[in-house]
């Protein structure tokens, strides 16, 4: 079988045995993009480059996140493949079973990866479990008070915070936030936002609600929509805020004329919805350079102080907000 060359990737691209070579050298004359585009072809086509790969990372992703439109993991995973050349590391994704992860299984294969990082919240006691392995243990989109492992988070109580008192800016006072509490500490901290600019405004908290997003499974399910119907909803992620939008509009209610949804995350659901949702803007790209910089860091100095990193987050203003109705 004829061995794959560069000049083969060249013209399966329709681009220059030159522009190949540059990417492989990690020059910086092209962009991002077209590298990941030439290493994409060269994986499929089998070319084999010799490079060194001073750090092999496994990343485990929990089977309770996983769905087929999941859009936030899935991002940011490919942000951490696009910083692999310029580190000599080489990512590999696993996936979690809920029986691997509550038995403390490891995937067969992970023993031969020189670190771990946790792509979403894994249990308290499986993170512990990992880190007695003695690799380093990364912990991406999360974090535990007292467990002694580096983490990058995103800012999620001040997101939230922020987008719960534009909606009171916008003469809302009756504002539902939608989310199931202890699903993640994600969760918890965007709903201790919408908390925190309620209780500030003077709003009564006794008639606000609050709606479960997920089953018992962790699926995202359809609502029971609330009878004494809010003019507000704070929804922990867009993909919920799709949901109940689509609910919303099926019931009658026009948002946002009537019912204003505002989401998390700005993945695709939130461009897709009708109308687009107001949302968090979480700088994925920027997650995953903190998150390839700590565990390098963590390579060169194992008994460095553990390390929080928190990103900060932007609202993405779109249609999904109007004033408040004025029988509100």
């Amino acid at each position: 079988m004829k061995k794959v060359s560069m000049q083969d990737i060249a013209t399966e691209l329709g681009i220059s045995k030159m522009t190949v070579s540059k990417c492989f050298k990690n020059s910086e004359d092209i962009s991002e993009e077209t590298k990941q585009i030439i290493l994409r072809k060269a994986d499929e086509m089998g070319y084999e480059y010799k490079r060194r790969i001073k750090y092999r990372i496994a990343v485990l992703f929990s089977e309770v996140y996983f769905e087929p439109n999941e859009k936030f993991y899935n991002g940011l995973y490919k942000r951490l493949q696009e910083q692999e050349w310029e580190n000599s590391m080489k990512f590999s994704l696993f996936y979690v079973s809920r029986e691997d992860e509550k038995n403390h299984v490891i995937n067969a294969g992970v023993e031969e990866y020189d670190g771990i990082m946790l792509l979403g919240q894994f249990s308290r006691k499986y993170v512990l479990f990992l880190m007695e392995t003695g690799r380093p243990v990364l912990c991406l989109d999360f974090r535990f008070r007292g467990v002694e492992a580096d983490s990058v988070v995103s800012d999620s109580f001040q997101a939230s915070y922020n987008l719960t008192s534009y909606l009171i800016e916008m003469g809302h006072r009756r504002i539902a936030f939608v989310g199931n509490l202890n699903y993640t500490n994600s969760v918890n901290d965007r709903y201790l936002g919408y908390y925190k600019a309620l209780l500030e405004e003077g709003i009564d908290l006794s008639v606000q609600c609050r709606l479960d997003d997920r089953g018992e499974q962790g699926i995202l399910e359809r609502f029971q929509l609330p009878e004494d119907m809010p003019s507000a909803f704070v929804c922990n992620n867009d993909h919920a805020a799709y949901i109940l939008i689509k609910q919303l509009k099926s019931a009658g209610y026009k948002v946002p004329e009537k019912v204003s949804v505002v989401g998390f995350d700005d993945v695709l659901y939130s461009e897709i919805s009708d109308p687009p949702v107001t949302t968090v803007h979480v700088n994925r790209r920027f997650m995953a350079e903190q998150a390839v910089l700590l565990m390098k860091r963590r390579f060169q100095q194992p008994k460095a102080r553990p390390r929080t990193i928190t990103i900060d987050c932007s609202i993405q203003y779109r249609e999904s907000v109007a004033g408040a109705p004025s029988d509100d």
